[in-house]
């Protein structure tokens, strides 16, 4: 039997659709995350955060920078710093497959950033989801860590922290 093509681009509109509902609708959406794969761990961020998600656009590298900071790409005439999330965060630079995906952060950031993931996995609830003790050397970006009810972790991120600190804005090397 032949596997159907998932559309990801149809995927993607529907995820930022289903979010522009919740708002409007007044109904909370603080539960709802999208799931992301980086560095091998799976991660969690505030839907109202990413303004849109897409494919690896043509970056242009920039001598002399970090290297987790992968250059600035053109997206609809707007330029963005994109990043290599996984290398930021410390885990090993992303491989770039064709699941990987940009986030484009929102506007409310005042800062026009993409961040390289090794791939989309799609909307999760927090409610659904058992949470695990804290550890004490967590991060400050780190906002929790979450199980699922197959026994997945998964770590949640708060882009407010991660795109304010210093060292995210510094990217000259």
């Amino acid at each position: 039997m032949a596997k159907k093509k998932l559309d990801l681009q149809a995927y993607q509109k529907d995820i930022l659709a289903r979010l522009k509902t919740q708002a409007e609708s007044g109904r909370s959406v603080s539960s709802s995350k999208l799931g992301i794969r980086v560095g091998g761990h799976d991660c969690l961020v505030t839907l109202s955060d990413v303004s849109e998600v897409l494919p690896l656009p043509d970056i242009l590298k920039v001598p002399l920078t970090q290297a987790w900071f992968l250059g600035m790409a053109n997206v609809r005439g707007n330029l963005y710093g994109v990043t290599d999330l996984a290398s930021y965060l410390g885990f090993p630079p992303a491989s770039v497959t064709s699941e990987s995906r940009v986030l484009l952060v929102h506007g409310k950031f005042g800062i026009n950033a993409g961040l390289l993931v090794d791939r989309l996995i799609g909307l999760r609830n927090l409610e659904e989801m058992k949470a695990e003790p804290e550890v004490s050397d967590k991060a400050n970006w780190q906002l929790g860590r979450y199980k699922d009810n197959t026994g997945q972790v998964w770590e949640e991120l708060s882009l407010d922290v991660l795109l304010g600190q210093n060292e995210f804005l510094q990217v000259a090397a």
